[in-house]
């Protein structure tokens, strides 16, 4: 830590040089160190229930349990001796030993059957003494010490997107470990060295381009008109500093248009070696449009070159006539019944190269035709670094073997992007000053005899802002301090972005202050609860209503909370809550870490994978929109898809990239969230379904059950098993629970698992599971079963019998559900003190008929969320 100080030291002087070295060894202190509560810290300590201990807990251990589990080896390694099992919930280890012994009491999985058996009230007895120590060492251990959070990189980008009208790029920011399934919680958000470093860094970025100085500058608006042909060879004169390549791919010239057949290294139609002559947001701009082929022109396509090659190797051996034929016949009937020749708009990416750096700013469907092209614009910001534009061809049809050979042929009908020009405009601003500059200043500078005053309100409205408080007096003071003495040498713009750069540095804008805990029930003032509530729903600060409700003290009114929390929902900001809740919850982030492979799965590709998670984002948010009824997250008779999804589920009528609510028969087995491709993707493993991820997904996920960790020995699938290269996934799961030390945590996940077998590694339909080449299904590969039977007993068969059974249990989901909405809108993980909380929020969802809206506003008004 000492090598952190002596950092900000060496890079920002000492406090004599520089007023702004104060703040920063203020994060410093703020970084290493957690808000410990109350006067009492370091004097007051939990002293354990000895008495309670005695009196039921060791008499209940001395009958029942001591004989196995004492002494120097103790049954299963767990003993039960004071020395490895504290009195003592406070501590970490103890507590998880105290969990497991009331986690078997309960589950009647000890004493074993052979032995004594306690009567149910002498357990009932030693497990609620648990959890009443457990919920008083939660509860002293939270007022003791109140963990500040930090902004993950997500809400740093929105709230300086909010706080000064900058879309920054946090890329280079570090990833923001996820704890107790969201990575917005406080106990896992340190900061490190090159957070620091990196906060310093962006501050000033985020200000130079906020703040500007001078006149507005010249726009440029460089046209460009591409034509197929070599690479390199066409450089379009347009400044003396400027000359760039424009090149058209080797692709086909059609009249005015580039023709884009398919993806090549040498098929990108755009225009390179250019620099802008300043850095800003940039306007790109190109008429496009696309060829979309009928199933008889791919048939027709394809039969032509099927029967050139038919022929040619006829000539060569005359004597497999018939076999060349047949192949002939197989191979175009591929074309005349695979569902991949129905195709969709033709697809394209826009890349932006700075510099060595490519990215890509846009992949798009595009609608237009020859006859009525479309232009499509972007907005991108660009540097003065040497430059790049480019559009791809980003449609894809899977490599098969019928196919791959001919894929590239230009006589194949497949769809085409059509290129006619584009064109790059820029530095754009809304308004001059930008809308950056007008939030912080305003739209005029202050006199010179004005400037302390003038500077006094930017820096009180900046802070109270970025603060999401007022600020007291002694801080504005310290940051005008730093401005006077930055402007006896600096021009007034520069000068004040010092202070700026302070504020956004603080640790009360870089952390959620909430302050130290005077009292075991102390509430948030209203400015904290304000924060908490937008940071919950929208990953930024409060707008000026909340501040505004805060500052009349109004907010904690529960009737107002309640119409705040409708009223955010409908903004278009909750996005963020989606993304960053439900993308959490469900487990989106993975989707795509371990893809379907390639070979077996031919028709997954990158849009199809966006498709997938945008499908989860959007029916959680059509929940949201609409305020449903939680239960139809179960099952539901509609999904929200676009068309590249609806063409993989069969899904007729759906044009277009947008995602919309679709209704669906009883006959297609969609609609819910088991059925989504994203969470059927995810639960596999590339190669194979895995029903064992699946079942242990909606257990923790849907129905927020720990099955439990695999115990040490338990092992793969025998290597050996006769046949077992050719054994079904489930042939092989039950050749894997037959091992005693495996069945006991596998008849609670696998049973769920199997309803799903349906559905492949890649969340598509079958009936079969396929044996042929590269996974293909043939006539004889076996039916897929995807019946089960649940522990309890109850039978199911299929997706369907499993959504009843999930829905027959929907209490259970429900209570996940509150769980993990409020584990999100506080920031850190629940404990047994929570749990009246989470049941005040089912009873709520359940006297609202299992509204969304309900569990919500329970949460906002609830006092878990109201108090430190």
């Amino acid at each position: 830590m000492l090598k952190i100080y002596q950092f900000f030291t060496t890079l920002c002087g000492s406090e004599g040089r520089n007023p702004f070295w104060i703040n920063l060894s203020t994060l410093f202190v703020f970084s290493v160190q957690p808000i410990v509560g109350a006067a009492e810290q370091g004097t007051k300590e939990f002293v354990p229930d000895q008495q309670g201990y005695q009196k039921l807990v060791a008499p209940f251990f001395k009958s029942y349990c001591s004989e196995c589990h004492s002494g120097d080896k103790p049954e299963g390694e767990f003993s039960l001796d004071k020395a490895q099992l504290k009195n003592q919930l406070t501590d970490p280890v103890a507590k998880a030993r105290w969990r497991e012994v009331v986690n078997v009491l309960n589950s009647h999985e000890m004493p074993p059957e052979e032995s004594p058996q306690p009567q149910a009230k002498d357990v009932a007895a030693v497990v609620d003494w648990v959890t009443a120590e457990a919920v008083r060492a939660e509860k002293f251990s939270r007022e003791q010490t109140n963990v500040l959070r930090r902004l993950t990189r997500d809400e740093y980008r929105r709230t300086i997107r909010d706080l000064v009208a900058i879309d920054f790029d946090v890329s280079a920011f570090p990833e923001d470990p996820a704890a107790g399934g969201f990575d917005n919680n406080g106990s896992a958000l340190t900061v490190s060295p090159m957070h620091m470093e990196l906060y310093l860094a962006s501050a000033r970025q985020i200000l130079d381009r906020a703040l500007i100085e001078g006149e507005q500058p010249p726009t440029i608006r460089w046209k460009f008109d591409p034509q197929a042909g070599p690479a390199d060879r066409v450089r379009l004169r347009i400044d003396p500093k400027n000359n760039p390549l424009v090149n058209g791919g080797n692709n086909r010239q059609d009249g005015e248009w580039v023709a884009v057949h398919h993806a090549s290294w040498d098929t990108n139609v755009g225009a390179r070696d250019f620099r802008v002559p300043m850095a800003g947001t940039y306007r790109i701009r190109a008429q496009l449009a696309g060829t979309k082929p009928t199933r008889q022109e791919v048939i027709a396509s394809a039969a032509k070159i099927l029967a050139k090659r038919r022929d040619e190797q006829i000539a060569k051996q005359p004597q497999r006539t018939k076999q060349h034929q047949e192949q002939y016949q197989r191979d175009l009937q591929h074309f005349e019944t695979s569902r991949i020749y129905d195709y969709g708009p033709v697809r394209a990416k826009l890349n932006v190269q700075l510099g060595s750096q490519p990215r890509t700013i846009a992949e798009f469907d595009i609608e237009g035709t020859r006859e009525q092209p479309e232009i499509k614009t972007f907005l991108t910001r660009m540097t003065t670094e040497t430059a790049g534009i480019s559009f791809e061809y980003a449609y894809s049809i899977p490599r098969e073997l019928e196919n791959f050979w001919l894929q590239s042929s230009l006589e194949f009908a497949r769809p085409e992007l059509l290129v006619d020009w584009f064109e790059i405009e820029g530095p754009i601003f809304e308004s001059w000053p930008p809308p950056s500059h007008q939030l912080i200043i305003g739209k005029e500078l202050p006199s010179a005899d004005k400037e302390v005053s003038a500077v006094t309100s930017i820096l009180r409205n900046m802070m109270q802002r970025a603060y999401r408080r007022p600020p007291d007096e002694a801080e504005v003071e310290q940051r005008l301090a730093q401005f006077i003495a930055a402007r006896k040498s600096r021009t007034f713009i520069e000068a004040l972005k010092l202070p700026l750069i302070s504020i956004l540095t603080s640790p009360n804008f870089l952390y959620l202050v909430e302050g130290p805990v005077q009292n075991p029930a102390q509430p948030l003032d209203d400015y904290q609860l304000a924060t908490r509530l937008s940071f919950w729903l929208w990953s930024s600060m409060p707008d000026q209503e909340l501040l505004q409700l805060a500052a009349e003290k109004r907010l904690s009114q529960p009737e107002v909370l309640k119409s705040q929390v409708v009223r955010m929902l409908k903004d278009a900001r909750s996005r963020a809550f989606v993304e960053n809740f439900a993308g959490q919850w469900l487990g989106l982030r993975q989707v795509g870490a371990n893809p379907p492979a390639k070979d077996l799965y031919p028709e997954y590709d990158r849009h199809l994978e966006t498709s997938m998670i945008e499908e989860s984002l959007a029916y959680f948010q059509e929940f949201l929109q609409h305020d449903l009824d939680v239960r139809q997250m179960i099952q539901s008779d509609f999904v929200v898809i676009n068309e590249r999804l609806a063409r993989f589920y069969e899904i007729d009528g759906v044009r277009g990239d947008q995602f919309r609510r679709v209704q669906v028969s009883s006959d297609i087995p969609r609609g819910g969230i088991v059925t989504q491709a994203s969470i059927l993707c995810l639960t596999s493993n590339g190669t194979r379904t895995s029903p064992v991820k699946r079942g242990t997904w909606i257990l923790k996920t849907l129905l927020g059950t720990d099955p439990g960790l695999p115990v040490a020995n338990a092992g793969e699938i025998a290597p050996k098993v006769p046949g077992i290269d050719k054994a079904t996934v489930r042939q092989r799961l039950e050749i894997h629970r037959e091992l005693p030390q495996c069945a006991r945590c596998h008849n609670k996940i696998d049973p769920l698992g199997f309803a799903l077998e349906n559905f492949n590694a890649a969340g598509d339909w079958r009936e079969r599971e396929g044996f042929g080449y590269q996974g293909r299904i043939q006539a004889n590969d076996p039916l897929i079963d995807a019946s089960s039977r649940m522990p309890d007993g109850t039978n199911i068969v299929g997706v369907r019998g499993l959504q009843q059974a999930l829905y027959q249990r929907h209490d259970l989901f429900v209570k996940a559900l509150a769980e993990r909405l409020l584990t999100y809108a506080l920031g850190r993980e629940l404990g047994l003190s929570d749990q009246p909380a989470v049941d005040r929020i089912v009873q709520s969802a359940r006297d609202n008929n299992y509204r969304l809206s309900a569990m919500l506003e329970s949460i906002a008004t609830s006092e878990t969320f109201c108090l430190k």
